[in-house]
């Protein structure tokens, strides 16, 4: 298979798998212009989607983990679906504990 017909088959797989919570594939979205904008995710699938989506970048494209982040990275900024803002539980806890650092410092 060319170099070229082995990305655009990478392409569409990514986008089925952010695509998949929605149960709309490549095919439905293909001629919908800023689909992209329609469906929204969470941060925490978007982590998920990242994770899976370097490890099909190195297993099927030959990427170095460098290379597919970087790579994930761009492709989240051109097609990536819209995040509805909600904080993962990381985020809430750190959160919190800055701003009981900040409460603590000005007593």
């Amino acid at each position: 298979m060319a170099s070229r017909d082995k990305t655009r088959e990478v392409f569409i797989e990514l986008i089925n798998l952010q695509l998949k919570p929605h149960n709309k594939t490549y095919e439905d979205v293909v001629n919908v212009s800023d689909w992209y904008m329609k469906y929204t995710t969470t941060r925490e699938r978007e982590q998920m989607f990242i994770k899976e989506g370097i490890s099909i970048l190195m297993k099927k494209l030959r990427m170095s983990k460098t290379v597919a982040e970087r790579e994930i990275n761009w492709f989240i900024l051109q097609w990536g679906l819209t995040t509805n803002g909600t904080e993962t539980d990381t985020e809430l806890i750190f959160t919190k504990s800055k701003q009981a650092n900040l409460k603590r410092t000005k007593k």
